[in-house]
């Protein structure tokens, strides 16, 4: 199933700079909506308003042959028929006073509206621009450390080679000196060892005198 895709937030800058634009496009579309519909309603009214009167029109015209005619019920019926329609109409034009009245107001609150959150865009803009530059930076470092990571990386072979012939250096030395000197000391060993003889030889010059000798 396809993931929806969501705006992710990053840090607070684009969250400001999201909140920011949504609240301008929020307060816009609120303010028109509004004096939308009150245009709406102040037409409505309007239309309402001249049905009424052209019915108390008519009505009048009526009472006035009922009473010409002379015809009270008629004429009665005419009268309460008036006075309704004469309730209505003045209500309609109430409220319609009214309507314009609040889509004067509202259109004034929109308009001021409107100028205090020029603010409001001023933010979105500054954060937009901050966005932008980090954005542009971390686009540009990997194409800077590129060249790095390849000098380095060329340098390397180098420098292990260098680590290696010190090293073999220095043990090759190491080898000579230790080796130079233990050579004497095994010659020294055997004649240690070849003087531990002689002492036999020794004690045989020293006894042989003692022999007893022959009778005659």
């Amino acid at each position: 199933m396809a993931a929806r895709k969501k705006n992710t937030v990053h840090t607070p800058l684009h969250l400001l700079q999201q909140l920011s634009s949504s609240l301008l496009e929020h307060l816009e579309t609120a303010c028109a909506q509004a004096q939308i519909e009150a245009e709406k309603m102040l037409a409505k009214l309007e239309k309402q308003r001249g049905k009424a009167q052209e019915k108390l029109h008519d009505t009048r015209l009526k009472l006035e042959d009922a009473a010409a005619n002379g015809k009270a019920k008629a004429q009665t019926r005419a009268r309460k028929r008036v006075e309704e329609l004469e309730e209505l109409f003045d209500s309609l034009q109430e409220r319609q006073t009214e309507t314009r009245a609040y889509l004067a107001q509202l259109q004034a609150d929109a308009q001021e509206s409107l100028k205090l959150a020029q603010g409001i865009g001023k933010v979105k803009e500054a954060a937009a621009q901050i966005v932008a530059k980090r954005e542009a930076a971390a686009t540009a470092q990997p194409s800077a450390a590129a060249p790095r990571a390849r000098s380095a990386t060329a340098r390397k072979p180098v420098s292990a080679t260098a680590k290696a012939k010190s090293t073999a250096a220095a043990a090759t030395s190491a080898t000579a000196k230790s080796s130079t000197p233990a050579k004497p000391a095994a010659a020294r060993k055997p004649a240690a060892k070849a003087a531990a003889p002689r002492k036999p030889v020794a004690r045989k010059a020293a006894t042989a005198p003692a022999a007893p000798v022959p009778e005659a």
